[in-house]
């Protein structure tokens, strides 16, 4: 079963008073690359989101966002600034004494200072948040991986009719061939003959032990047999591995082999020294072109 890298998943998660919601998103890319953007509290966390990541996917690129809402009032404590506290009650006693005030410093007065009193929350537990957090993850890294399913069983329609072209035209190409090698021996013969008749101003036959020599190194140099035994070949393990159940990757093997495929026919193109031929491996060639394009999208 393969699957495309291009997918969207959303989820959430709670963890106490807050909630967390989980956004990610995946492209095509070469190997895995993960950017994410959570909130501060989930910094310490974000290598293990990392590696959550790289457990369930081996390619893409991946967007995770983590927004968090709802916080609420956290337990804590409130601590005194005690050497706050002292310069502010010197500076209000200096000022009291130089200029004759009445009033005291008291409780009131002191307490309503700024930096006095300080509320600290309590530290946020990383294993009950993780705890809490990695439900959700794992939901919204299963819907994206449902959509990537659905856009890989897409690629693969496409792909697998492109194949049917494909083998088509490679048909066609096995059929021309001998016939093109028959016309090409003929049209050797008439030249060799023609040649003989121009120089000599009589007719004469060839050196029957010549031509078959030159006709059997005409043979080997045009002989494309062996190109198409290799194309097809290749042509089944690309439809085994399309159509193979295991979940790895594959859109590396099948880069490999769209490469070796282009090879093929790239080599017989230029040894038929066949226009019709030649026209076939054009449309295979673009057929090709075609679905490495959906192979770049296949994890």
């Amino acid at each position: 079963m393969i699957r495309s890298m291009t997918g969207y998943g959303r989820a959430d998660a709670r963890s106490g008073t807050s909630s967390f919601a989980i956004e990610i998103r995946s492209v095509n890319s070469r190997f895995i690359d993960i950017q994410m953007r959570t909130p501060k509290v989930l910094v310490p966390l974000e290598p293990r989101i990392r590696k959550a990541i790289q457990e369930k996917f081996s390619r893409g690129r991946f967007d995770l966002f983590v927004t968090r809402n709802g916080e609420g009032a956290r337990a804590g404590r409130i601590a005194l600034d005690s050497d706050r506290a002292d310069q502010y009650v010197k500076a209000l006693t200096e000022l009291k004494r130089r200029y004759s005030l009445p009033d005291d410093v008291d409780l009131a007065l002191l307490a309503g200072r700024e930096g006095v009193f300080t509320a600290e929350e309590a530290p946020d537990d990383a294993e009950a948040l993780w705890k809490d957090l990695a439900g959700g993850m794992a939901k919204a890294f299963e819907a994206l991986d449902v959509m990537r399913v659905d856009e890989g069983k897409a690629l693969a329609r496409d792909i697998s009719s492109r194949l049917v072209r494909i083998e088509e035209l490679a048909q066609e190409i096995g059929v021309r061939a001998p016939r093109s090698l028959e016309e090409a021996r003929k049209r050797l013969t008439d030249s060799v003959r023609k040649l003989l008749g121009d120089a000599e101003g009589v007719h004469h036959e060839p050196d029957p032990l010549r031509m078959a020599q030159e006709i059997a190194l005409l043979a080997d140099r045009t002989d494309i047999s062996e190109e198409l035994t290799r194309f097809a070949s290749h042509l089944r393990q690309f439809r085994s591995l399309l159509a193979a159940g295991k979940t790895e990757a594959v859109g590396r093997k099948l880069d490999f082999l769209l490469q070796e495929l282009n090879r093929e026919v790239n080599t017989l193109a230029s040894k038929a020294q066949d226009a019709d031929i030649s026209y076939g491996a054009v449309n295979i060639k673009a057929e090709l072109e075609k679905i490495k394009e959906q192979v770049q999208n296949i994890e």
